[in-house]
């Protein structure tokens, strides 16, 4: 979660400054930030569109040629500031030099390093730079190949956002030094505390608020809580608690059976590896502020915060349906069954809904839109494996499948044990 707002981030000289100061990362400042691919239609001086790489592999180029010209082609821009040459024309002039591209490189890595600055070249959305999964699992190794190649100049980096499900192939990590790759990498997940800071944060932006916030804080000696500048503070999450509790009480109820505000909701929130969408998390709380009838003495209450899940919970399951077709299927063949479930009793009600041909076929015109882990191996087994990678299934510890509850009450797929989440009433 957070791909592009990222990319965003770092591509703003303005917000890398800021970064820079909130973080305490000062080489920031000294960071210029290139596009080599982020999956737009438009022409960009630097990275090829989607159209543009599709075309340059089908045409028989080879990926690694592909990336090194794009690379190269940035770092020409580099030394004399003018608009790049087309790419194509970059990949012949590498074809008929082989050392073009590391003296290329090497010119404006001394020049970087001499200005002390930092080239940062971003990719992000990879899962668009091919038809299918096999082309875009090769110009994708080759990409992270390169990147590795990278660390042997002073200057010049790479940085690559990849889905999770990209991430988990392991295909594309079988080349040398891949651990460098992969040893570096960071989730990006929000932390429970995060979310709320995040919260407090927005709550303090708007002057409709602001003071009643800071009254509130005072009058529960939770002052500290308060995320000034937009800087949060782990250290916090006591005084961070008594606040969320003044605004909305500390109980799913009148006492703490139903559990307690602060940890029930980013959990019922969370998908299976615990992560909470920022957006879910903002959209419960805002949705729960909306709630008729008001609550009496705070601002929402628990009643508010279950509409406000559920809310969210159905806007997280269709933005996953976008980013990932396959799962409406999967979860759509278990509406009504219980949860947790053996694995071969879900592979049965997979193999009767036909959910395997209904992928493929909703998938005819963009392979893409099938799970990474349908090249190899056993459909079923991929399937399963591709859920629990983006997190909309588990795998629990005595070995059955459970699905959380973010997904779960949104597909009417039913569960064994436990307190449910209440089910909306409008």
């Amino acid at each position: 979660m957070g791909k592009s707002f990222w990319t965003h981030a770092l591509l703003n000289k303005d917000l890398r400054h800021r970064l820079a100061e909130v973080y305490g990362h000062a080489w920031l400042t000294g960071v210029k930030v290139e596009v080599g691919f982020n999956g737009s239609v438009k022409e960009s001086e630097t990275a090829p569109t989607i159209d543009e790489a599709t075309s340059l592999l089908d045409r028989g180029y080879d990926p690694e040629l592909i990336w090194r010209a794009v690379l190269m082609r940035i770092a020409k821009r580099e030394l004399s500031q003018v608009t790049p040459e087309p790419l194509s024309v970059t990949i012949e002039g590498l074809k008929d030099d082989v050392n073009r591209y590391s003296t290329i490189l090497s010119a404006a890595d001394d020049t970087l390093t001499k200005e002390g600055n930092t080239l940062l070249i971003v990719f992000d959305a990879l899962d668009r730079l091919g038809r299918d999964w096999a082309s875009i699992r090769r110009q994708t190794g080759a990409l992270l190949s390169l990147a590795v190649g990278l660390q042997s100049f002073a200057s010049i980096r790479a940085k690559i956002f990849m889905r999770v499900d990209q991430y988990s192939d392991r295909e594309l990590f079988r080349f040398p030094d891949s651990s460098k790759i992969t040893n570096d990498h960071v989730a990006l997940t929000w932390r429970p505390h995060e979310l709320y800071g995040l919260l407090l944060s927005e709550l303090l932006r708007n002057p409709a608020s602001l003071q009643a916030l800071q009254s509130l804080a005072r009058r529960e000696n939770a002052t500290e809580a308060l995320p000034y500048d937009g800087v949060d503070k782990l250290g916090n999450s006591d005084a961070q608690a008594r606040l969320i509790n003044g605004i909305a009480g500390e109980f799913m109820g009148s006492n703490k059976k139903r559990g307690q505000i602060y940890t029930w909701v980013p959990l019922h929130l969370s998908d299976a590896a615990q992560t909470c969408s920022p957006r879910s998390f903002l959209t419960a709380w805002k949705k729960a502020a909306e709630h008729i009838p008001v609550p009496s003495g705070r601002a929402v209450d628990h009643l508010g915060l279950i509409d406000g899940v559920r809310s969210a919970s159905a806007n997280r399951l269709i933005e996953l349906y976008e980013d990932y077709p396959w799962i409406e299927q999967a979860l759509k063949a278990l509406r009504r069954e219980h949860v947790p479930m053996e694995e071969g009793q879900l592979f049965e009600k997979w193999k009767q809904k036909e959910v395997i041909e209904a992928i493929k076929t909703h998938a005819s015109d963009a392979p893409q839109s099938t799970p990474v882990k349908f090249l190899v191996g056993d459909p079923l087994s991929a399937l399963l494996s591709s859920m629990v990678d983006v997190g909309v299934m588990e795998r629990r510890k005595n070995g059955k499948i459970n699905v959380p509850d973010i997904f779960r009450v949104e597909a009417e797929i039913l569960r064994r044990g436990g307190v449910a989440v209440p089910r909306r009433t409008v």
